[in-house]
């Protein structure tokens, strides 16, 4: 019973590792491939949200996903991410269409934003948000915590291994006394 929740637990470990090597050389791979883009998991690209301006829709430390959407389809109140300038992104609620553009502003800001949107500066719209996990993303696109999500699941899974192959060892020992 032990040995089959170790082997559980070792196979767990090994396939998380797989995934996350996967993830990231996907997003290398995406990212060398096309610089001036936007690396997407099926379509869908993560953003980490950096201030407070859209309380309590999400805070700073949330990552926000969002999805390609024709301008056309765009409506008020729709939440949309969007260039400003060459490498800023902003993701605030529009809040009124015009022939220029579109009208946005943060939901907990006072004052709507001092440039209208133009349709090819949209980057998607907001599909869904994952709560504090920006956290986690800036932690691992740290040289930290890269050696670490690396690292610690094969070191663990080595001394899981060890910790087997010396059991097997003085179980074969004893069997032989």
């Amino acid at each position: 019973m032990y040995k089959r929740i170790l082997k559980i637990v070792s196979s767990a470990i090994v396939f998380c590792m797989l995934i996350s090597i996967g993830s990231l050389l996907y997003i290398t791979y995406q990212g060398s491939k096309n610089p001036d883009e936007i690396p997407s998991f099926f379509g869908y690209k993560p953003f980490t949200v950096l201030s407070n301006s859209m309380q309590p829709s999400f805070s700073a430390g949330d990552m926000v996903f969002v999805k390609d959407k024709p301008a056309s389809e765009i409506a008020v109140n729709d939440v949309i991410t969007f260039k400003e300038g060459e490498r800023k992104l902003i993701t605030h609620r529009v809040v009124e269409q015009t022939n220029q553009g579109f009208v946005t502003k943060g939901d907990n800001n006072n004052v709507i934003d001092s440039e209208i949107v133009a349709s090819d500066d949209v980057v998607g719209t907001h599909a869904f948000t994952i709560p504090k996990a920006g956290y986690v993303s800036k932690f691992v696109s740290s040289p930290v915590g890269i050696t670490l999500l690396i690292l610690v699941p094969l070191l663990g899974y080595l001394l899981l291994e060890i910790y087997d192959l010396i059991t097997r060892f003085l179980s074969r020992k004893e069997k032989t006394v």
